[in-house]
């Protein structure tokens, strides 16, 4: 019996590469032949603003033919369906053209600045046939498309800052002080705090951060149950890389996970009367030399960002 098998295994891979001759006879298959399939780019990203449109993304998929009418399956994944939708799942060619589009719809009205959205597409060939045709995916087999609409901003006045981050690895005190801040523009309640640990933060000497831009630290407070902050950059170095900073929260938004989940978990910060509060253990921080970047928890429950004589109208 394993005779029998391993000859019957070896004609059924002949057979894979060859065909049928004008003669009758069989020969080997010319592999050029065989139909391939490629996204043009493995991944596109729009940053837009103001009132940049962005109607629709037509996504190219290439051939290396042009050789008759041929649909290729595409799975689908959407961030968000009310904002993104697809007329149908699959890339259609027509005979004698070796690119085709995939469409990928926008409501642009649907959009919420500051929010990043992704369309995750894969080729899916339909069958493999031996004896016929062979569709096979080559090169960029999937396409990654990410588009987010950025806020304008404008000054809101000042802020005072309690820092609560540093301490997790250097041990140094809370301390108190007073930074710029903007607020977005159409949504007070998103805000960021001007070079937070710039010349401002009071254990910082010339030479211990960036003066060459601005670094910005970006408050969501749109839920005052459920404030979070985005990654933020410092410009900070003591010695061991740049300084970037995370609360909790944020960081498993980042990860998939809806507001709501994370609320209940308890890693939000509140806005309540004019200040923004993070419980203890719910921030995040790191430094890009030190342990390969890695972030550590931390936060006494001493986070304060007071916004009492900031501007926050419409």
């Amino acid at each position: 019996m394993k005779l029998y098998k391993s000859l019957f295994m070896t004609v059924l891979a002949a057979v894979a590469f060859t065909s049928c001759n004008d003669e009758g006879y069989w020969e080997k298959a010319d592999l050029q032949s065989v139909p391939t399939y490629s996204f043009a780019q493995a991944s596109n990203t729009y940053s837009l603003s103001g009132t940049d449109a962005l109607p629709q993304v037509a996504v190219e998929v290439y051939r290396n033919n042009e050789n008759g009418n041929v649909t290729i399956p595409v799975s689908v994944s959407l961030s968000d369906e009310t904002v993104m939708s697809v007329d149908a799942a699959a890339v259609s060619f027509e005979d004698g053209k070796s690119v085709a589009e995939f469409i990928i719809k926008i409501d642009e009205s649907k959009i919420k600045v500051g929010k990043a959205y992704t369309a995750n597409l894969a080729l899916v060939p339909d069958s493999v046939d031996l004896f016929e045709e062979n569709l096979s995916i080559s090169g960029n087999s999937t396409f990654k498309l990410t588009f987010s609409k950025a806020y304008s901003w404008t000054s809101a006045g000042t802020a005072l800052y309690t820092e609560d981050m540093v301490g997790t690895l250097f041990g140094v005190e809370n301390v108190t002080y007073e930074v710029a801040v903007e607020k977005a523009i159409g949504n007070p309640a998103v805000i960021r705090l001007v070079d937070p640990y710039g010349a401002a933060y009071p254990y910082n000497a010339p030479g211990d951060y960036d003066t060459s831009k601005k670094h910005y630290m970006t408050v969501n407070m749109e839920d005052p149950e459920g404030v979070y902050f985005e990654i933020h950059y410092s410009g900070m170095d003591w010695g061991y890389g740049e300084f970037f900073f995370h609360s909790m929260a944020g960081y498993y938004l980042d990860k998939g996970n809806t507001l709501e989940a994370i609320k209940a978990a308890g890693y939000c910060g509140t806005f309540v009367d004019n200040v923004v509060t993070f419980p203890a253990e719910t921030l995040l921080m790191g430094m890009a030399d030190y342990n390969g970047g890695g972030l550590y928890p931390g936060g006494t429950g001493a986070f304060k960002i007071d916004l009492s004589n900031a501007d926050l109208s419409e």
